[in-house]
């Protein structure tokens, strides 16, 4: 990995305004869907307790991908090498702490590749994984939602501090524990969060629209993520006594102890403090399940309603035929599947993720597909659908093709990963689905040495309950490791940043100075050596903050408008930084000011 001097300069690609030659204003807009944590418990791809009668229709419109993948299973990662359209081991990211930005300053995202061809890009919601939303990428800074009733009942803050001071002094959730996993408010769609942002969507779509530049205006879902909160309305909807409750799954059979994950994500929320973890003698009792279900499918039919309240606005502005629409989501989610809740495995049930592409260049409307996908394959087939150039550095292949005939095929496998800490050592999973295997390769974190192997026959196993990696024909084997290494070949990784573990406090006292002498906001945000951002300090147009630091604390610099991306560092006991704009260079790359 690249190593950086002290002071180094970092370069950051900055969009420069476009030379729009004739026929841009020819060119498709994108509206761009993400929805956070949705499996595939969707109408259209036959789930019959689902409720979705909005992306229903947007199948019909379009293609839909039955065996589409994300990259890792959970938010970041996954998120961070679909808008970059690099594989996450040459990105540098695996896990939520990280930053892109941290590990590849000078990555070029989606967004930022878009505007670089004449695109107005504007994003709300959960795009990048949150709370780092990237202002570089987008031609607007992104606006903040309207304060928002609670949906929590009266006495839930009480609730939270009684279970908090009933914890164990070194508990993780002494200081970190959240409210109830669901909620059931009574309000209008648009006084919770997404319908929020969707009413703020939607005034950017109108607005948009009536530009004579194309724009890729983008949505992010949070729900059905935790918490599962939706209008009350939306819980009306569904019978929980019709929906399916697992009782009879197990871990695969023949995995290793660190291919599943322990179920933690649900035990931040005060309800579910005690979830059991996969592998334990208690399972979760069948109405606590049937009760996350009816939660779970409530959230996805709330979210199809903003979808489809998107999608009229498309229409009634007369987009609809102009405008490429693609929804996505960042991974799937367990309910119950091998006794498992949430995501963050390797298996099918949280790799595979629900796509949908429609618009024009579409040909196939209307019709499915069952070739592979993975959702690194978005940034090149956007570009090629709007007719700008594919750049040549994404590492994804181009879904038009199938766009174009649903039996083409564009790969012969799809890889994902996920990285694991277990007993003090850490591991890295590969993962490659083919037509008819899933093979799963554990190695060494920082040797890439093999660890163990799984693999699962989808022709008998679809739910890939046991592995056969011990009675598989060797040629069988050998076919998709071959198929694996091509892209992913055995090799140490390392976690932390060059730009970050270089800097080690060494616990010398100081203090840094932020000045800012540009006309925008500036957040600062310390980094620490694992590379997780803490919580940002704001430097006003014209401001100052002087902070207590360590000599050797990292800091990033991240403006409003997105105009400014820094790091900085604390290198003697007192120094001043002067945020300020420099004049962009011919290649339209931004420099750092140096600290004086």
């Amino acid at each position: 990995m690249q190593r950086h001097s002290a002071w180094a300069i970092f370069a950051f690609l900055m969009v420069a305004p476009s030379q729009v030659s004739s026929g841009d204003e020819d060119r498709p807009n994108v509206l761009f869907i993400a929805v956070d944590d949705l499996r595939p418990s969707i109408g259209c791809y036959g789930d019959p307790h689902a409720i979705t009668p909005h992306m229903d229709r947007l199948a019909t419109q379009g293609v839909q991908f039955n065996r589409a993948y994300c990259q890792v299973a959970v938010c970041n990662p996954s998120r961070a090498s679909l808008m970059t359209g690099l594989r996450p081991d040459k990105l540098g990211v695996w896990t939520l702490p990280i930053h892109f930005r941290e590990a590849m300053p000078d990555a070029v995202t989606l967004p930022q590749w878009f505007r670089k061809f004449g695109y107005t890009a504007v994003s709300h919601g959960k795009i990048y994984h949150n709370p780092t939303p990237d202002p570089p990428s987008w031609s607007e800074p992104i606006r903040d939602l309207p304060r928002l009733p609670p949906f929590y009942p009266d006495g839930t803050r009480a609730r939270i501090q009684k279970a908090q001071e009933a914890l164990p002094e070194r508990d993780w959730r002494k200081n970190n524990l959240r409210g109830p996993s669901t909620a059931s408010p009574d309000l209008p769609d648009d006084q919770v969060l997404d319908g929020a942002r969707t009413n703020m969507a939607i005034e950017d779509l109108r607005r948009l629209g009536q530009s004579k530049e194309p724009f890729f205006l983008a949505m992010g879902y949070i729900r059905p993520h935790l918490a599962w909160v939706a209008p009350k309305k939306y819980w009306d909807m569904h019978d929980p006594a019709k929906l399916p409750v697992l009782t009879d799954q197990h871990v695969p059979k023949n995995s290793p102890a660190y291919a599943m994950h322990n179920n933690s994500e649900l035990t931040h929320y005060v309800d579910l403090m005690d979830l059991p973890k996969p592998w334990d003698d208690r399972v979760v009792e069948p109405e606590n399940a049937r009760h996350l279900m009816h939660a779970y499918y409530a959230c996805v039919s709330y979210i199809d309603a903003q979808i489809g309240r998107l999608l009229n606005a498309l229409e009634e502005e007369g987009l609809a035929d102009k405008t490429i629409v693609v929804l996505w989501s960042d991974h799937g989610w367990k309910l119950g599947e091998h006794r498992g809740w949430g995501k963050m495995t390797n298996y099918e049930i949280d790799a595979r993720v629900p796509l949908l592409i429609a618009g024009p260049g579409v040909e196939c409307a209307g019709q499915q597909t069952d070739q592979l996908a993975e959702l690194l394959d978005l940034y090149p087939t956007l570009c090629e659908l709007a007719g700008i150039e594919v750049p040549k550095f994404v590492d994804g292949a181009s879904l038009v093709p199938i766009l174009r005939n649903v039996d083409a095929k564009v790969h012969d496998g799809a890889v994902n990963q996920y990285y694991r800490r277990h007993e003090g050592q850490q591991y890295m999973g590969y993962s490659i689905r083919t037509n008819d295997y899933r093979l799963v390769e554990w190695r060494d974190f920082s040797t890439g040495e093999v660890t163990a192997r799984e693999l699962y026959d989808h022709r008998t196993d679809d739910s890939e309950t046991e592995s056969i990696i011990d009675s598989a024909e060797p040629s069988v084997i050998d076919e998709l490791t071959a198929l694996l290494l091509a892209t992913h070949p055995r090799k140490g990784l390392v976690m932390t940043p060059s730009i970050h573990a270089q800097w080690k406090p060494d616990g010398s006292k100081g203090k840094l100075t932020f000045e800012n002498a540009t006309d925008t906001l500036v957040r600062v945000l310390p980094i620490t050596s694992a590379g997780r951002r803490g919580k940002a300090k704001r430097v006003q147009p014209g401001g100052k903050i002087t902070l207590n630091a360590r000599i050797g604390s990292v800091y990033v610099l991240e403006s409003h408008d997105g105009t400014i991306q820094q790091i900085q560092s604390l290198s003697k006991p007192t120094e001043t930084v002067v945020i300020q704009r420099d004049v962009p260079s011919e290649t339209g790359r931004m420099l750092v000011t140096p600290v004086r």
